[in-house]
């Protein structure tokens, strides 16, 4: 590990410029260096995410700064050489390949020793050749893996820049699956060893490679010498628009290009070697960290040109394979889609370039730069438990693009749509036995118009409903229309993951283990399984009786079958509240998560004394509260006795989807006036009983009303008003900081990781007549949240029970941060309704969220509007 330079309390901060003032101080920081931080993802442009290191001496006078330019800064990591401290770097037992592993980072002799021993071990298989020698001579090795005589070639380059160790990591573990396929017995990978031969340069830089290890772990360059201490960034040395575009001329920067092309022994070495072999060269790979993207040539253009739609659609399909994996996000794109700026001088624009075949020869070769894991969390840091689930899906990745194809819908897509219509089967039985749980994520507008009207011409029920390009559906489909539906998917070339084979069994499990509440023993309600809403009433009610100075249950009005709508008050004796919050759960039936968490925090805050938490005793005295545990009782007991997956009210005229019937917007997006859709919003708005009596209580109550948070799932998303529209309004940039510092509390007992924005960012589309929404704009309650709970789709609707308590536990410590107190209390001023022009709004990209990143589901460089698989 590193023995000179230490980044002992250096802190890893990320912000987003979204000013030019902003913009214009980071790049200033990074010229004129007064002070002492490291960027390691520089600001180019406005809404691109950065990433940095701040010296501790420097690190008051940093954040005094950047709270004057009011720029907004994420602490990543408090102390980056503990990050560094954990890549542990360990030993290889030599002559012992097995004994190789990708848990741990490795040094440059062990790494050498190991490619040795492989050579040995597999002689008709693996040939080690040195290529050439660094600059501090050390030898420069390409590994040939071939079986047979394949016909084309692949060059795989790796570990170009000395700090990214993860490159090389993958470059050894590309090798071992290589060598070993026959072991491992990844059949895909053996058609591909028949078909090439793959020269892999594990280590392009082995100087800065060591050197990173022993003195600087972020030294990026090769180690020339001019005069001083100074290298070249050998990835900005090559001959290809030299020197023009995201280089420097100072020796001292990161990004120094050289005196000349090739001036650098190493760039030299790779750029002959690829000459040798660029006879039926197929596939040229180069490796890089970090920042989860998939990079297609050319690098200092803007413009896509060559064979780029081709080579982006390969990737795309690519993409989606390694989110299949371990679900981390990649985007696609040239340089300038991806990371907002222009190089010159890079490995893969010079390969492209110099040695791609003429268009009208029928094999093209496909360049492709990878930006391997984190997008930041991590940067250079990344923790070796993250090597293998990285190399597995790099891998997983690359072996789909090298045999995709050019997926083209050739006909129509309403042509399948209409036919589909004379063969669609209707089932009426609501029992889930082999239905199916499907993702799909549509990579084209055909895919997209396909994925919206499946539940037109099967018996589809979307769990996860289908909204803008690369943003995953997930559906449940009847078994009898499955095979149809498989074929014509299959047809348009829609990408599909089966994420439950048979949904009946997980929702078997959710009721396996189901227990009652017994009366008068409330340790008997424990959120180990999800109760029937009778014996959650009987447990209110128990409280009621027991506590009845701190917790007051009253109707606040009747559904269609006449249940009664509690409310449950709980205000702790001898507290003076500031203001009143009110929680929502159990307004959509299925997601039944949703009140086991609003009953859990009812529990938690009523017992908040005695809990030996000092924050949640501050914060269960500080307000009034109000919870509706369940707004949509009647949809939540049908849920038990009659269909799982029942959405809406029971309204027995045209049941209706209650979070689209509140009055703002009503009607306008994201709602059907089907009575048979799930998202039927009703005749008019207020024209259901339960959404009538939920306005009538938040109106009563709403005189001191300062929070109010709504649960719902499943995604894992913190959705902030308003839902209906694009922009962002009022105090948004505030609830979002909140928001942020909500869910990283939540996010330290399981690592459970929420997304935050409109409801555009997050789930992918617009939508009106929803509770939060009405509330917001009616009342101007400052503090207006949605939390869309666990999980991320694994089990969905199905969310199993163990699953529940945890749920519970880290929501709690979400909201004890949520509701610490901010200030005076200040109700929203002016009216939007009287903002016709919008002056009052934001616009969308002001903050770029954890899931605008890709998520394959939503990824800027796809659809041009949202961040960081996404961040």
């Amino acid at each position: 590990m590193c023995q000179c330079r230490k980044y002992d309390n250096f802190t890893l901060f990320s912000t987003v410029p979204t000013e030019p003032d902003h913009l214009r101080f980071l790049q200033n920081l990074d010229q004129q260096k007064y002070i002492d931080l490291v960027f390691w993802k520089k600001p180019y442009k406005l809404y691109e995410d950065v990433q940095f290191i701040v010296n501790p001496v420097d690190k008051e006078l940093f954040i005094e700064r950047a709270n004057h330019y009011k720029l907004k800064t994420v602490l990543l990591l408090k102390n980056i050489q503990s990050a560094f401290d954990d890549q542990e770097v360990k030993r290889y037992s030599r002559l012992k390949v097995d004994t190789y592993s990708w848990q741990n980072y490795h040094s440059l002799e062990d790494i050498y020793q190991w490619l040795a021993d492989m050579a040995l071990k597999y002689p008709t298989v693996v040939e080690l050749t040195s290529i050439g020698k660094s600059v501090e001579g050390r030898e420069i090795f390409a590994i040939s893996v071939k079986k047979n005589s394949p016909k084309f070639r692949v060059i795989v380059e790796c570990g170009t820049h000395g700090h990214e160790w993860i490159s090389v990591q993958f470059a050894t573990y590309l090798v071992d699956q290589l060598v070993r396929v026959n072991v491992t017995k990844n059949w895909k990978l053996a058609r591909l060893i028949k078909k090439y031969e793959w020269y892999v340069i594990p280590i392009v830089n082995p100087d800065g490679y060591v050197y990173s290890q022993k003195t600087d772990r972020l030294w990026r360059k090769n180690r020339r010498l001019i005069g001083s201490n100074y290298g070249v960034d050998l990835n900005r040395n090559f001959d290809y628009n030299f020197g023009k575009y995201g280089t420097s001329n100072n020796e001292k920067d990161d990004y120094y290009c050289g005196p000349h092309p090739f001036s650098e022994p190493e760039s030299k070495i790779l750029a002959e070697f690829i000459t040798q072999k660029k006879q039926n060269l197929k596939f040229y790979f180069s490796f890089h960290a970090y920042g989860q993207k998939i990079i297609i040539p050319y690098a200092d253009r803007i413009k896509h040109i060559d064979n780029y739609g081709e080579t982006e659609n390969f990737g795309k399909q690519a993409i989606l394979k390694m989110y299949s994996i371990n679900g981390v996000k990649y985007s696609i794109g040239t340089t300038y889609d991806t990371l907002g700026l222009r190089i010159s001088g890079n490995s893969a624009s010079y390969t492209k370039k110099t040695h791609n075949v003429s268009s009208h020869e029928s094999s093209s070769r496909f360049v492709y730069t990878f930006l391997l894991r984190d997008n930041g969390s991590y940067g250079y840091a990344l923790p070796p438990s993250q090597i293998l689930p990285t190399c597995k899906e790099t891998l997983s990745g690359i072996m789909e693009l090298m045999t995709a194809k050019h997926r083209k819908m050739n006909t129509n897509v309403f042509f399948y749509l209409i036919t589909l219509s004379y063969f669609k089967n209707v089932c009426v039985s609501k029992n889930y036995e082999n239905y199916t749980l499907y993702r799909a994520i549509p990579v084209n507008e055909s895919h997209l118009e396909f994925i919206l009207f499946l539940d037109e011409f099967f018996d589809v029920i979307y769990w996860r409903e289908p909204s803008i390009l690369y943003k995953p559906v997930d559906f449940v489909i009847n078994p009898n229309d499955e095979v149809l539906f498989l074929q014509h998917a299959n047809q348009l070339g829609v990408y599909l993951t089966t994420v439950m084979e048979n949904v009946q069994s997980a929702f078997n499990e959710q009721t396996a283990a189901s227990k009652s509440y017994v009366r008068r023993k409330m340790a008997s309600m424990d959120w180990t399984s999800f109760y029937r809403l009778d014996d959650v009433y009987d447990w209110l009610m128990d409280l009621a009786r027991t506590y009845p100075r701190q917790i007051t249950i009253r109707s606040i009005g009747d559904t269609y079958e006449r249940r009664n709508i509690l409310s449950v008050r709980v205000l702790l004796s001898g507290a003076t509240p500031r203001s009143t919050v009110i929680i929502e759960g159990g307004i959509h039936a299925r997601e039944w998560i949703s009140p086991a968490v609003v009953t859990y925090l009812i529990s938690q805050l009523l017992h908040a004394r005695s809990s030996g938490d000092s924050t949640l005793k501050s914060i269960a005295e500080t307000y009034e509260f109000y919870f509706i545990p369940f707004t949509n009782p009647d949809g939540y007991e049908y849920t038990h006795t009659t269909d799982r997956l029942w959405r809406k009210n029971r309204n027995s005229a045209a049941c209706v989807d209650l979070n689209r019937n509140f009055a703002t917007a009503f009607g306008t997006a994201g709602i059907s006036w089907s009575k048979t859709s799930e998202k039927y919003c009703g005749a008019q708005a207020f024209s259901e009983l339960e959404s009538k009596a939920m306005a009538d209580f938040i109106q009563s109550k709403s005189s001191n009303l300062e929070y109010y948070i709504s649960f719902h799932s499943y995604g894992q998303y913190m959705v902030i008003p308003y839902a209906y529209s694009k922009q962002h309004f009022e105090n948004y940039d505030e609830v979002y900081v909140m928001s942020k510092e909500m869910a990283k509390k939540i996010s330290m007992k399981y690592q459970t990781r929420y997304a935050i924005g409109s409801a555009y960012e997050t789930v992918g589309y617009i939508a009106s007549g929803l509770s939060s929404d009405w509330v917001k704009k009616t009342f101007k309650v400052p503090f207006v949240l949605t939390l869309e709970l666990r999980d991320t789709g694994h089990y969905g609707f199905a969310l199993p029970p163990s699953q529940i308590l945890p749920t519970c536990i880290e929501t709690l410590d979400g909201i004890v941060s949520f509701l610490t107190p901010r200030g005076n209390i200040t109700k929203l001023g002016g009216n939007m309704s009287n903002d016709p022009d919008n002056r009052l709004a934001v616009t969308t990209n002001r903050h770029i969220t954890c899931s605008t990143i890709i998520y394959i589901e939503t990824n800027i460089q796809y659809i041009k509007i949202l961040h960081n698989f996404y961040k």
